[in-house]
């Protein structure tokens, strides 16, 4: 491997940015191919995620995980979405060892934790 998946994304997002609309299907194709041809097929996934990351910043977005310790209906989840811009890439996830409450996490970097396991962690401190 020699590029990190940041320059792999950065290329990929700079070749579709200067091409035609009916360009973009082909310049994957070969953008892919050039990844298997380089032995980096095992990092496709990161790659992707370079290239989510580095749209979602040009935009001003930011990655906003929110995990609950159980399934809540879709009105609640929206009511959770509307709390950030139309830019943020909002996603939930189910973590049963948060036995309640919520946890929310903004670019992976700032935390909200307001679970029952850290407030009992807390607790026994």
């Amino acid at each position: 491997m020699k590029y990190t998946p940041r320059i792999y994304a950065k290329a990929l997002i700079e070749s579709l940015a200067g091409a035609s609309a009916a360009a973009h299907e082909g310049i994957i194709k070969r953008f892919f191919a050039a990844v298997r041809r380089r032995g980096d097929v095992r990092r496709v996934p990161e790659i992707i995620e370079a290239v989510r990351e580095t749209l979602r910043r040009r935009v001003g977005g930011r990655l906003v995980e929110i995990a609950f310790a159980r399934r809540h209906k879709k009105s609640i989840l929206d009511s959770f979405r509307t709390l950030f811009t139309k830019h943020d890439e909002v996603v939930f996830r189910t973590e049963p060892e948060l036995a309640a409450g919520v946890r929310i996490t903004i670019d992976g970097e700032r935390e909200f934790d307001q679970t029952a396991a850290r407030r009992i962690k807390k607790l026994f401190r």
